[in-house]
């Protein structure tokens, strides 16, 4: 099926989790489906974890990783053992606890810098050891969000990180593909609004298929979520378990709507719907040097981001001592989008 996927027959195949934090945790599903065909496959992931693991602002540096190995500035192979620190704290990405369940190496790629320098490494991975394919996996469906949505707070690493895998399209001419797991699960876009987006692209001859997990995939899944922090991956568990119906995310301060669709992951030629993703195309041509550079873009554009999140976060930590409740996190939110 991954040879469908992608168009042609592959050997070695990336798998990445774009939005950082948890969503290497639903790339897994990608990534067990290419294993199981006989594929070689590597996990990928943004740096970049939610204010409840590191409170610091932004991703992490690749400088800050212990226990990986650096492959330049950006990209770097990680494992089970990886760890982070940042503010004189211990940080566990979730892809350090994933690939110490799958037992494998993986590659830690950080935001950090510009999308040409950074797309310039991860060309030189891919190009190096032998890579056909690109998968970049979003959990939720901000990537393919318009920007204006009521919902929408954290566009910045998906928008940034497909960005970068146009340019790593660009510059090695491989396949790269979008996959969007779980419409709606991370309770910022409608799921339906997720499938309408879908089905605008799919309209473009976008779409490439569906993906639903098998019974060895929940099994992982399953295995996974007793080590990572995640609560938007952990809900396309859910609804691949069978659960129908409303569940509470973000300390119960968001709702979200469950059934079996929602464990499912559609892939889009990333090409093919670029110039329908305003947000990424947007950070491209401004040649934005790093994510608060493309914070200020967005924001010029009356678009909200999850740094701008994190900065108030931050200062909330730092005059109070704790990390606000869910609570007062959402109504930081709100506070920032009425800006």
């Amino acid at each position: 099926m991954i040879n469908e996927i992608v168009g042609s027959e592959v050997r070695n195949i990336l798998v990445i989790g774009i939005g950082g934090g948890g969503d290497v945790v639903g790339s897994t599903i990608t990534y067990n489906l290419a294993v199981n065909e006989g594929i070689d496959a590597v996990l990928g992931a943004v740096l970049w974890e939610r204010y409840v693991v590191d409170i610091i602002p932004g991703p992490i540096k690749i400088d800050e990783l212990r226990n990986a190995e650096y492959l330049g500035n950006y990209v770097a192979v990680v494992n089970g053992d990886t760890y982070a620190i940042r503010g004189g704290r211990r940080i566990t990405p979730q892809i350090a606890n994933v690939l110490s369940v799958v037992k494998d190496d993986g590659i830690g790629i950080s935001i950090s810098g510009s999308i040409i320098d950074i797309a310039s490494e991860l060309s030189d991975y891919v190009s190096k050891y032998g890579i056909d394919a690109v998968i970049g996996i979003d959990v939720g469906g901000d990537s393919i969000a318009i920007g204006n949505e009521e919902g929408l707070y954290s566009p910045l690493a998906d928008s940034y990180a497909i960005a970068i895998l146009a340019k790593v399209q660009e510059l090695t001419n491989i396949p790269v593909i979008l996959g969007i797991a779980g419409p709606g699960v991370d309770g910022e876009l409608d799921r339906d609004y997720v499938l309408m987006r879908i089905s605008q692209l799919a309209s473009k001859g976008a779409f490439l298929g569906a993906y639903g997990p098998t019974r060895s995939d929940i099994a992982l899944l399953e295995d996974l979520l007793s080590k990572a922090v995640t609560e938007a991956s952990a809900l396309v568990y859910r609804a691949a378990r069978g659960f129908y119906g409303s569940a509470n995310i973000r300390g119960s301060t968001r709702s979200v709507r469950l059934d079996i669709v929602s464990s499912l992951t559609y892939y889009l030629d990333l090409k093919m719907v670029l110039d329908d993703l305003p947000m990424a195309s947007m950070l491209i041509n401004a040649n934005v040097k790093d994510p608060w550079d493309a914070m200020r873009l967005l924001n010029s554009k009356g678009i909200m981001t999850e740094l701008n999140f994190e900065e108030e976060v931050y200062k909330y930590y730092k005059a109070k001592s704790r990390i606000p409740s869910p609570e007062e996190a959402y109504l930081m939110i709100k506070e920032i989008k009425n800006k």
